[in-house]
């Protein structure tokens, strides 16, 4: 144990165990409905070895003897796991990392295991990581990035980490010193979703719905036997007995008569969409210690013999700026104003100012009418009630700044919802920040527009930002609404693209197409910012996941065989990607022609292409070890060269477009996928999303005056039924 004067916690009272599972229950929310008979995990602990970590790991394991049978985020607990992370910045980590595990194993009794930063790997065999300029910010981006990994291969949904009411007090103050607002001076938050893990499945706000297909899911959201009963009993005091008999005497449901339209010869409505789940879940990490100071964190860890080491570069102000920052505040007596108790109750205003108009955001969500979310498309239609002030009477010359303050109160709630609204279909991985909201603001509100902003919004025109198309939709017998998209992609900029690997050739390379077995599945790749998808594939091509190109419009509608698809095709894009939208959708290409295949032909030229050996040696290269070591018989080599030389001038074709459900005929004998869409604020956009009432519906009539009475009469009992 390092040597700590004992004036650093003269006074410092420990933590206790209840203290600590009180702040454990107040920190860990539940994110998931559990139910009854839910599987323990183990916990995991982000360790690295210095006094918080460890009092950390120390108080796990009390509160684990204490409470047995104690909940974390309403989920039991099988175990706390550490996990240290290697840096390998310095000479020696190594073995400092395996001197933390046996003072845990030891004083703790708590199993832990080492992970490394493989910077070979990111910088090349060569690259030395000392030398780059921003090592602490990659540092930190590729700490979280294995401890998320690790978590998911473990089986991990929970991590803890040792942050404590000095490490909040340093950050709201380094914020405060780089001029952050009110909104990032709220300081760490004691629960979030794991940073820097954007991209990896199941880590990053996903695998959810991969926890529920499994037999024994963590997530047990199925009712008990008592609320089954209770629903069936429920049901079946609903139930219309005369309605039930008609249903039984046709064989078919009362209340499907809409459905059995599109059955009917001769209809041109377009095919139902297949819903597109939506994903969820992630590692949560969680801060219980946010409360607690350094002091008595260290009076815990003396109090109960807890060895810890020291980091000598935690004490270098020229390291990094926190350390600067330690070192000002410990080594000088600042103003009142940037002490730690006026920093920290700075937090806590800003903490409730936030938390304050994000509920005012929420109480205003009868605003918000999303009529139709369709994540197949990525698009999503918005009505917008205007914004309506409240009534002041003017008594006095300070009634014009008194509505000014209102309006850029209005205006910032409205730009909380715009962004919540642009969360839905942004391909972009942080949504852009209040202050860059502005001309939005004043075009989807005019209301809340600015003098000058209002003429230049009228008509209102389409606005393009985060990647997010906003189209106003006028015309109809409803008020304006807004058609959100995936901006158009750039022509000057690269497209968005996921890969799939080909059937390797040594699967293939002496059997016949029919024999081909499937790959095993990808892993799950983010496309665009907006779609998870995975693949498996038996062809001989790679397989490309990439924006539906114009150019092969003609040739994959003709690929299509009978008329019904082509007929489907056509409805599909005109009601769900009219216009431009359509080329924003994602598509299947291969990397070669496969007509061939889906046929039931062959894939390998009649005859071995014998001369490309003979090509092959005459350029000085060995047959025998081109690109395959091992290859038998000079056939092989030769399909193996035909297949190489193919390769370099194949041309790309269209096979599918998934999240439509139109592909090539055949092509599930030979490709397979699974698209999902990213997570979204499921329960906000279920408050939000419904349809016109009817008497919205006879409002919005009465402000059409121009409307014939008999054409409003009309609309009104088409409504009606």
């Amino acid at each position: 144990m390092s040597a700590i004067p004992q004036v650093l916690h003269r006074g410092a009272r420990a933590i206790s165990v209840h203290e600590f599972s009180d702040a454990v229950k107040a920190t860990c929310v539940p994110r998931f409905p559990v139910a009854n008979g839910s599987l323990s995990r183990p916990v995991g602990i982000a360790i690295s070895g210095g006094v918080d970590s460890m009092a950390l790991a120390f108080l796990c394991f009390k509160l684990k003897q204490h409470e047995p049978l104690f909940k974390l985020s309403d989920n039991p607990i099988s175990n706390f796991y550490g996990i240290i992370v290697d840096h390998r910045l310095r000479e020696g980590s190594t073995q400092e990392a395996a001197n933390v595990i046996s003072m845990l194993k030891k004083s703790i009794k708590m199993r832990a295991d080492a992970i490394s930063i493989r910077w070979d790997e990111i910088l090349g065999p060569n690259g030395n990581p000392n030398e780059l300029p921003n090592i602490e910010t990659l540092a930190r981006q590729h700490r979280y990035r294995r401890l998320g990994i690790a978590c998911q291969t473990m089986k991990i949904a929970s991590l803890l980490m040792a942050h404590h009411e000095d490490d909040q007090y340093e950050t709201v103050l380094m914020r405060l010193l780089s001029g952050h607002g009110y909104r990032g001076l709220q300081g760490m938050r004691p629960a979030s979703d794991i940073p820097e893990c954007y991209g990896l499945h199941g880590v990053s706000r996903s695998g959810f719905l991969d926890d529920q297909l499994r037999p024994n899911p963590f997530y047990n959201l199925k009712p008990n036997y008592r609320t089954k009963t209770a629903v069936r009993r429920s049901l079946r005091e609903q139930i219309d007995p005369a309605a039930l008999a008609l249903e039984i005497k046709k064989g078919r449901s009362v209340f499907d008569f809409d459905d059995y339209d599109y059955i009917a010869k001769g209809n041109k409505r377009e095919p139902p969409l297949v819903p597109m789940p939506i994903e969820d879940g992630g590692i949560s990490i969680y801060r219980p210690l946010l409360e607690f100071g350094k002091d008595r964190i260290i009076a815990t860890c003396v109090e109960n013999s807890i060895p810890w080491a020291e980091d000598y570069t935690n004490t270098d102000p020229t390291f990094t700026m926190r350390n600067a920052v330690r070192h000002m505040y410990k080594s000088h007596t600042l103003p009142v104003a940037l002490q730690k108790p006026a920093i920290l109750r700075l937090a806590e205003r800003c903490k409730r100012k936030a938390a304050s108009e994000e509920a005012e955001a929420d109480r205003l969500l009868d605003r918000v009418l999303i009529r139709d979310f369709e994540p197949n498309v990525g698009t999503a239609v918005v009505q917008l009630k205007p914004f309506s002030f409240l009534r002041v009477p003017r008594k006095s010359w300070s009634s014009s700044a008194r509505r000014q303050r209102r309006l850029k109160h209005y205006r910032h709630i409205a730009a909380l919802l715009i962004r919540r609204l642009l969360a839905l279909v942004t391909p972009e991985q942080d949504v852009s920040a209040v202050g860059q909201l502005d001309n939005l603001i004043s075009l989807l509100f005019p209301s809340l527009a600015t003098k000058g902003e209002s003429k230049a919004n009228n008509p209102p025109k389409a606005y393009v930002i985060c990647g997010v198309h906003f189209v106003p939709l006028i015309g109809g017998d409803y008020p304006l609404r807004w058609l959100l998209t995936r901006a158009p992609y750039a022509s000057n900029m690269p497209r968005p693209e996921v890969q799939s690997f080909r059937l390797s050739f040594r699967e293939r390379g002496t059997r016949h197409p029919r024999s081909w077995r499937f790959a095993q599945w990808d892993s799950w790749h983010l496309y665009d910012g907006r779609h998870w998808v995975r693949i498996r594939n038996r062809l001989p091509f790679w397989i490309y996941v990439a924006p539906f190109d114009a150019e092969h419009q003609k040739s994959f509608r003709a690929a299509l065989g009978d008329q019904h698809t082509k007929d489907s095709l056509s409805l599909l894009l005109k009601r769900y990607a009219p216009g431009k939208v359509r080329y924003t959708l994602p598509a299947i290409y291969a990397s070669g022609n496969i007509d061939e295949l889906l046929q039931g032909g062959d894939y390998w030229p009649e005859e071995a292409p014998l001369h490309l050996i003979s090509k092959a040696r005459a350029e000085g290269q060995d047959p025998q070890r081109v690109g395959l070591g091992g290859l038998r018989g000079d056939n092989e080599v030769a399909r193996y060269l035909w297949e190489k030389e193919g390769a370099n001038s194949a041309k790309r074709q269209l096979l599918a477009l998934p999240t439509l459900g139109i592909q090539l005929p055949g092509l599930e004998n030979w490709l397979q996928w699974n698209f999902r869409y990213r997570k979204v604020d499921q329960e906000w956009l279920r408050r939000s999303v419904y349809g016109y009432s009817r008497l919205d519906y006879r409002r919005a009539l009465r402000r059409r005056p121009s409307l014939a009475p008999s054409k409003r009469s009309k609309l009104l009992r088409v409504r009606r039924k």
